[in-house]
């Protein structure tokens, strides 16, 4: 059997690794392009990652509200301009990225990587984000395009994603089972949290026409019992490790 997919978790947010020639990767923080590099560089066949807007109106690449995690200050997103959060460093001279600095990082590496764009739902707009990643979105080719997945736990910005951008696949992300029951429109692929899936789950999404694709994957044996069930994409914190569990497939 083939290996299913496996991207980096915002980047990546796992230990120190080896880049293709063997020379030492220091980690950055998630969500970074360093982030972004180093999961490729690991053997990643794609980034997830997750978007928000900031006061300016650019669509910036942040998981959370604020900055307080990364770098300690209670910088709000939606209060600060994108000067403004990238006058912080997150880490070796890391900056808050925006969505079109990740896409040509991540889709400019490779013919076969693949980006997930994840919707932050906790924002004051959902439209307003979705019209925004449109534009963004709108403004690369054809080809790039067929390579971004959109990714949203609500319901609606999946749908108005859809909407928008009919020709992009487009998943549901959830931690309930009954999440999955009726899909928002335009849905083809899901992402379950790991601990919903078995063989029998993943054969009745699969049934349905879905694609499966499951968060977050950080023990190389649940991997492997997660490959044997029939995922598609497996995300991770450490892309090595699990690439290393799945390398017998």
């Amino acid at each position: 059997m083939s290996r299913p997919r496996v991207f980096g978790h915002r980047g990546t947010r796992g230990p120190t690794g080896r880049d293709a020639v063997g020379g030492a990767l220091s980690k950055p923080a998630e969500n970074t392009l360093a982030a972004m590099r180093l999961a490729l560089a690991q053997g990643a066949d794609g980034i997830e990652l997750d978007v928000r807007l900031c006061k300016s109106g650019e669509v910036i690449v942040l998981h959370d509200v604020d900055l307080k995690r990364l770098a300690g200050v209670a910088l709000r997103a939606r209060d600060a301009t994108l000067a403004e959060l990238q006058a912080h460093d997150l880490g070796g001279g890391e900056r808050v990225p925006t969505l079109n600095d990740a896409i040509e990082v991540v889709l400019g590496s490779g013919a076969q990587i693949q980006l997930n764009v994840e919707l932050k739902p906790d924002v004051p707009d959902e439209v307003e984000l979705v019209d925004a990643v449109t534009s963004c979105v709108e403004a690369w080719a054809k080809e790039e395009r067929a390579r971004l997945l959109i990714s949203s736990f609500s319901a609606s910005i999946c749908r108005e994603m859809h909407r928008q951008l009919p020709e992009l696949a487009v998943a549901l992300l959830y931690e309930h089972e009954q999440d999955a029951l009726s899909l928002p429109a335009g849905v083809t692929v899901v992402h379950p949290h790991h601990a919903l899936l078995d063989a029998d789950k993943v054969a009745a999404l699969h049934a349905r026409g879905l694609r499966v694709n499951t968060w977050t994957v950080n023990d190389p044996a649940r991997a492997l019992t997660l490959s044997q069930a029939g995922v598609d994409t497996i995300i991770t914190d450490d892309v090595p490790a699990i690439l290393a569990a799945l390398s017998s497939l």
